[in-house]
């Protein structure tokens, strides 16, 4: 699991592959590499609606925006050939800058963030284009370490499905 992560953190500018059903194909006829499918996780938003936002660091009716360093992300959903998936929805959650989701699962004692969002969707454009304004997450603590730094992704397209975690090649805690 460790070299998977690591190998997406490595290949994390180039896009989402999209795959057979619930699993990817080994590399892209493109040459493009592979999006590694992981689990949808622990902390899967309860409440979540269609088109609610792609700017997860202010949130309506508030002046204030979320703490953490802003993060613009961008990418494109492809197809194993290489060729655009149009019209992906993609759905985004993450925890905030402390590490911690807003969620109710969550027992961790860390600090919410009244400014952030935590999740996110649209759908790729026609070209397969997706971008999220969002903050750069905390790790969250586990029973004996802490769990590196990520932002989940569920990304589905006409037949196809993938969840999958990006992660930050710099962070320490993945080795």
């Amino acid at each position: 699991m460790q070299d998977s992560r690591r190998q997406f953190a490595k290949n994390l500018a180039t896009g989402l592959i999209l795959g057979a059903p619930a699993y990817l194909s080994a590399r892209a006829a493109a040459g493009l590499p592979e999006s590694i499918a992981m689990q949808l996780g622990p902390f899967y938003p309860v409440h979540h609606e269609a088109g609610k936002t792609t700017d997860l660091t202010r949130l309506k009716g508030h002046t204030d925006r979320a703490k953490g360093t802003i993060m613009y992300m961008q990418g494109r959903v492809l197809k194993p050939d290489g060729s655009p998936v149009p019209n992906a929805k993609i759905e985004l959650w993450q925890a905030n800058a402390a590490g911690k989701y807003s969620h109710k699962g969550d027992k961790h004692d860390l600090p919410l963030d009244p400014n952030f969002e935590g999740y996110g969707n649209q759908r790729t454009d026609g070209q397969g284009r997706y971008r999220f304004i969002t903050i750069r997450p905390g790790p969250y603590p586990l029973s004996t370490a802490r769990r590196a730094a990520h932002i989940h992704l569920d990304v589905q397209g006409a037949d196809d499905r993938l969840i999958t975690q990006m992660y930050f090649k710099d962070d320490p805690l993945l080795a």
